[in-house]
């Protein structure tokens, strides 16, 4: 009896310590959204034309951190000024469009080389902030200075000019708003932009014309052939951003409006 109660006794013990250890491990997910102090300007672009932003990811390598900034920042200002060009074409088809005919539809967003070496050889930094991993620059053509409004920085709330993602045709503008999530800011506005200035383009060209013609109940569809080319000059006016941790994963949201004229 002696030898069995100090075994009784180390037992317990042992599930005591176990029973804590599952208690010391144990956890409740996180999922919150976070929101810290911006500049004004990167809420609404200063008035100041040629303003744009740039973004990469924070590295302790300041000079190629800005650098990548930079490059982001001339690439999407020459995409706005770049020009749309649009390839339609079909072929006319009796029987099955699908596997006889031919139909082609590309939006392309590009410019040109020489565009976007001058406006990188032009672009001027002149205010930045960290937002978490991320560093984010604004960047203009035509300024060296920002008036002192522009840089104050506070917590936006969700902004009431967003609702959803939609196109606002005015009599002298339209105006896209678009949003895009992802667990890299640079992608999140990459894509919002994309969406935004693709939307605009949808709307200033013409949808591929196309009948269908029933002759004893064949059918043929007749597309028209058409190439055009149209510049578009966009600017970036208002955007918001918000984080979000889920399970110890951030994601940003990227809300972004851009408009044109008419």
């Amino acid at each position: 009896m002696r030898k069995i109660f100090p075994v009784i006794i180390i037992f317990f013990l042992l599930s005591g310590c176990a029973s804590q250890q599952k208690e010391h491990w144990k956890s409740e997910a996180i999922h919150k959204i976070e929101a810290v102090e911006l500049p004004a300007w990167f809420y609404e672009l200063p008035k100041t034309d040629g303003c744009v932003i740039g973004i990469s990811q924070k590295s302790f390598d300041v000079e190629g951190m800005k650098e990548s900034a930079l490059q982001m920042a001339a690439v999407m200002k020459s995409r706005n000024e770049a020009s749309y060009s649009i390839d339609k074409f079909a072929s006319t088809t009796s029987e099955n469009i699908v596997e006889e005919g031919k139909a082609k539809f590309r939006l392309n967003v590009s410019a040109s080389p020489e565009v976007t070496k001058r406006i990188y050889d032009s672009l001027q930094l002149i205010d930045e902030v960290y937002f978490y991993d991320f560093f984010v620059g604004l960047y203009s053509l035509n300024a060296d200075e920002i008036p002192k409004e522009y840089k104050r920085k506070y917590v936006a709330n969700l902004p009431d000019w967003y609702e959803e993602d939609v196109l606002i045709i005015e009599v002298d503008r339209i105006i896209s708003h678009s949003s895009s999530s992802s667990s890299n800011l640079v992608s999140a506005w990459e894509n919002a932009a994309e969406k935004a200035r693709f939307e605009i383009a949808k709307y200033m060209e013409k949808e591929v014309q196309s009948a269908l013609i029933n002759e004893d109940e064949r059918i043929e569809k007749k597309i028209t052939l058409e190439t055009r080319k149209k510049l578009i000059q966009m600017e970036m006016t208002r955007s918001f951003v918000s984080s979000e941790l889920k399970d110890n994963l951030r994601s940003y949201k990227v809300i972004m409006e851009l408009m044109i004229k008419i």
